[in-house]
């Protein structure tokens, strides 16, 4: 299986270390940048750490300045920009938006849950496990109406998947 290739902000490595789902991360090819492993130092990936050059380094000190994003989240997306890499994983609304304007496709903890689910790397009962985990033990936050929309899409997709066989 081909890993698709992906910055992270810190967001979504701790969130998913902290409901015991940093595994998932293995179906990507994650790359960080150095504000990112600093803040992360405790957790162990497999993500590979990647320098910013000086022009890159300037864009995201320039983001932290105009786009109210905090570091870490400024220079992921700057090395997103940096390396030609597409998918850049935040929980950030405000790193969403600026990472849109540069045309990265953001996706946060949730989403990839539900990308290992429809990999067939999480069953539906691991999926929905992780989800409402994320309510109840993560730092994120994240409404509870959030996550039971989640998990009637996930149900929803299973349902049509053996509709289908």
């Amino acid at each position: 299986m081909t890993k698709l290739p992906a910055v992270s902000d810190s967001g979504p490595i701790m969130h998913l270390s902290e409901i015991g789902a940093l595994r998932i991360l293995g179906i990507f090819n994650i790359v960080i940048p150095e504000e990112v492993l600093s803040e992360t130092a405790n957790i162990h990936t497999n993500a590979k750490v990647l320098m910013l050059d000086q022009k890159h380094k300037d864009l995201a000190r320039l983001l932290t300045l105009t786009d109210s994003i905090q570091l870490g989240e400024a220079e992921a997306i700057s090395l997103a920009l940096q390396q030609g890499v597409r998918l850049f994983f935040t929980d950030d609304l405000d790193a969403r938006s600026v990472a849109g304007k540069y045309g990265l496709k953001a996706h946060g903890t949730v989403g990839i849950l539900v990308k290992a689910f429809r990999k067939g790397i999480l069953s539906e009962s691991e999926v929905v496990s992780f989800l409402r985990l994320l309510r109840s033990k993560s730092s994120l936050f994240i409404t509870n109406d959030l996550v039971e929309w989640s998990i009637r899409k996930i149900k929803q997709h299973s349902s049509s998947k053996k509709r289908r066989k």
